[in-house]
């Protein structure tokens, strides 16, 4: 006589461990919930995945973590230009796995940028999709809430791509969720510190992820309750990589942050802009309408936690869990205002817009939660429909569609390579033949842009170290052009450690308010006595040219470029290491005269330097 054998039950989610043996018609249905939440998981992700791949491009931003690319490649280190130490690239682990992938492939950096932004992001939002599922195992059938709103915001979908590093942020941020809906006491200790060892890197991912950082460690404490001894543990494990490499940075460049935090003012505030920033995100893709939804199904799972929490119920979802995206979202979103936005469309709210949407991406189901994936459905339908007018964000007073200009400019819809760049920006043709005419000269050459942004030549000193200097408007698609031996001088301070310590004044886009004017790049480059000509075309007159010069050489300006371009000895690296603090603090005014007066004559004068000449 043969035992009946009675089918294991199927878990809920995948992954999950097989429950105790249930009755035939308990697995099938539980056979069913699992198809449904892989479903969950699968079908937003190749629907983003598509939607990313039909918006593939690189923007002329993006092209800036390139040209450091080829820099490591060919030896010369991690700079923009050969012979000045300038972290121009904000995405600190980005740009060391673009050369990584360059290093070993072979392929031109802007398609291994396109591509594998492609995939991180894809990545990240399915582990983001799945650490919800997985919060939320214990409560049944779940039903998708948030993941509407990843499917209805085209900047989503562009940014997935763009050759900056925003894929790797939401491979971050997915990847760091669903490290902390495994965290758990009794964890093997591996794994907490593997946790606590991902969290930390956000910084490298992007400066302002220090947030996110903050918030995960603290409720991995919360969840784990550790000794001290234990604290110290996770907190060597995730600032060891973060502090090792800002120890390197404050040696090596000088200062304590990228250079694009100095040049945009990362410290600075501007919250009417930043507020305005928002709404141009929010209101024309008709999220307002959906924000109380999503409110209200947060309260809902809030509320549940708390209730599961005080009944002792298993499976109960940690608060402090869930409450951390919210807390870091908030964070995030907060500074963004705070600093005024981006000049970039909705780039700069997205990562905190996915972060409020991690614990709600899906939710347990009921009648609630039903009536309002309902309404977000139709929602979506709405959004995504003939009904809603294009956003074309050109002439507003915030920000501007970057992606639409490009498109239009090159020609392309999905630009992805370095020469579509290089051969079609509009910009560009005739910088393309003075950079050749240029190098074949016997003499160095200086290019600069007129008021009508057309480019000049003018003789440079003789003893400049560099046999080209171009001035550099559209920083990445001129550092792709110009020869890696040639130096771009970046005009919004991205790159250029004079420009990016220039006081802030607001008068344009976002994070392009310090333009370095060509008396400037004149005194730094141009011959002692410049043609009357070239001064005219400059918009520069030669009393300014000389009070820049003479401030170039005094005082904490002097200093400045001497930490960026003396030798690197261990002696220089000490006193850049050391003087890393009050450098990044340093500005002086944009107008030569007055800094001049404050640097060669004023209390922080320091004698010139022959730096500069």
């Amino acid at each position: 006589m043969t035992t009946p054998t009675t089918p294991e039950a199927v878990p809920s989610l995948p992954g999950q461990r097989a429950a105790p043996a249930r009755p035939p018609a308990t697995a099938g249905r539980l056979a069913r919930v699992h198809r449904w939440h892989a479903a969950l998981v699968a079908v937003p992700t190749a629907a983003l995945f598509v939607l990313g791949y039909r918006r593939r491009w690189i923007c002329d931003d993006g092209l800036i973590y390139l040209r450091p690319v080829r820099q490591i490649l060919a030896g010369n280190g991690p700079v923009f230009n050969v012979g000045e130490r300038a972290e121009s690239s904000t995405g600190t682990l980005w740009q060391w796995l673009l050369a990584l992938a360059a290093w070993v492939t072979g392929e031109d950096p802007a398609f291994l940028a396109v591509g594998l932004g492609l995939l991180l992001s894809t990545a990240g939002f399915a582990l983001a999709l799945y650490a919800t599922c997985r919060l939320h195992r214990g409560a049944g059938v779940l039903v998708p809430a948030g993941v509407f709103v990843l499917l209805a915001v085209p900047p989503f979908w562009s940014y997935m791509t763009s050759g900056l590093e925003s894929g790797l942020g939401a491979c971050w941020t997915g990847l760091s969720w669903w490290l902390l809906t495994r965290v758990r006491r009794g964890q093997e200790a591996r794994e907490t510190y593997l946790a606590a060892f991902v969290f930390g890197l956000g910084p490298l991912v992007r400066p302002d992820l220090a947030v996110v950082t903050a918030c995960f460690l603290v409720a991995q404490w919360w969840v784990l309750r550790p000794s001290r001894r234990g604290v110290a543990a996770l907190l060597a494990a995730a600032g060891a990589v973060p502090l090792a490499y800002e120890v390197f940075r404050a040696g090596y460049y000088g200062i304590l942050v990228p250079l694009p935090a100095i040049a945009k003012e990362a410290s600075a505030s501007d919250w009417s802009r930043g507020a305005g920033y928002v709404q141009e995100t929010l209101g024309p893709y008709w999220l307002w309408p959906v924000v109380p939804v999503l409110g209200a199904l947060a309260v809902l799972l809030v509320r549940r936690a708390r209730r599961q929490r005080r009944e002792r119920s298993p499976g109960r979802v940690s608060l402090a869990v869930l409450l951390a995206p919210f807390a870091a979202g908030l964070l995030l979103a907060g500074y963004v205002v705070r600093v005024g936005g981006d000049y970039m469309h909705a780039r700069m709210i997205l990562p905190a817009l996915l972060l409020l949407l991690l614990p709600i991406l899906v939710v347990p189901a009921n009648r609630v939660t039903g009536a309002a994936s309902v309404l977000l459905v139709v929602w979506l339908c709405a959004a995504v429909s003939p009904l809603r007018t294009p956003f074309d964000v050109r002439s507003t007073p915030g920000s501007f569609n970057v992606r639409s200009s490009d498109v239009e400019g090159l020609g392309d819809h999905n630009p992805v390579r370095t020469g579509t760049w290089v051969r079609n920006w509009p910009a560009l043709p005739e910088g393309r033949r003075m950079l050749a005419e240029a190098a074949r000269s016997p003499r160095p050459t200086l290019l600069y842009f007129d008021a009508g942004r057309r480019l000049h030549a003018t003789p440079m000193r003789a003893d400049a170290p560099y046999h080209v200097v171009i001035v550099g408007r559209h920083l990445g698609v001129t550092g792709a052009a110009a020869p890696l031996d040639a130096y771009v001088n970046d005009a919004w301070g991205l790159a250029s450690p004079v420009g990016a310590h220039l006081a802030l004044e607001r008068w344009s886009w976002p994070g392009h308010e310090k333009f370095l004017r060509n008396h400037w790049v004149f005194a730094e480059w141009a011959v002692r006595h410049p043609p009357h000509r070239d001064l005219l075309r400059a918009g520069a007159t030669r009393e300014a040219v000389e009070a820049a010069r003479a401030a170039l050489g005094c005082g904490r300006l002097a200093e400045l470029t001497e930490s960026v371009r003396a030798p690197l000895t261990a002696a220089r690296f000490w006193d850049n290491l050391t003087g890393s603090f009050e450098r990044t603090r340093f500005r002086f005014a944009r107008w030569p005269a007055a800094a001049e007066k404050a640097l060669c004559e004023g209390p922080a004068a320091g004698g010139r330097s022959g730096l500069t000449r």
